[in-house]
């Protein structure tokens, strides 16, 4: 399946005020920075947050606020994949995600910079979303298309978006993503 070798994940490591986490984001793609943080562009504004390990807690901040946050109760993890909570990314517009592990200490996050990409390709990657119907074939068209680009980031954002067709070559290739995680 020609999809699945173009599989490259970046792993999260993360700097925490108590003790050091780590996460792994599969979705959106995020790229690690020397500091220890991450950072991705969005190609679409509204991404599917899918993250490997299990949650306790997510913030979302847009200029240095706080505009969201879920906390995991009960010994359970946040639910995921976690369809973007909040009012779509705007061009250019840096948000920041905030990621506790379930087993970080309470001020241990990973932090991820999430910023939305030009105006002219948010433009194009939504009016590709709108072009692609319910058909699997012209979804897995698509993504393999970005992958041949070498565009990573609007191929995650298309098999992890919203209206993806419920279609068992794609939630295969899902499946092997997630399974994959951040490894080589």
């Amino acid at each position: 399946m020609p999809l699945a070798l173009a599989l490259a994940l970046a792993l999260t490591a993360v700097r925490g005020t108590d003790l050091p986490a780590a996460v792994c984001v599969v979705s959106p793609r995020v790229e690690a920075l020397s500091q220890g943080d991450a950072r991705g562009e969005l190609p679409l504004p509204a991404p599917v947050l899918v993250v490997i390990e299990p949650l306790q807690e997510l913030r979302i901040e847009r200029g240095g606020r706080l505009v969201w946050r879920r906390e995991a109760r009960g010994g359970q993890p946040l639910p995921g994949p976690l369809a973007w909570p909040v009012a779509p990314v705007q061009p250019g517009e840096a948000v920041l995600l905030r990621l506790r592990p379930q087993l970080a200490a309470p001020g241990s996050f990973a932090n991820v910079e999430l910023i939305g990409a030009r105006a002219d390709r948010m433009k194009a990657a939504m009016a590709l979303v709108l072009s692609l119907g319910r058909q699997p074939a012209a979804w897995a068209a698509a993504i393999e298309a970005a992958l041949v680009a070498g565009d990573v980031p609007l191929a995650w954002a298309l098999l992890f978006h919203p209206h993806v067709p419920a279609d068992p070559e794609l939630q295969a290739l899902q499946t092997e993503v997630i399974q994959r995680g951040c490894g080589d």
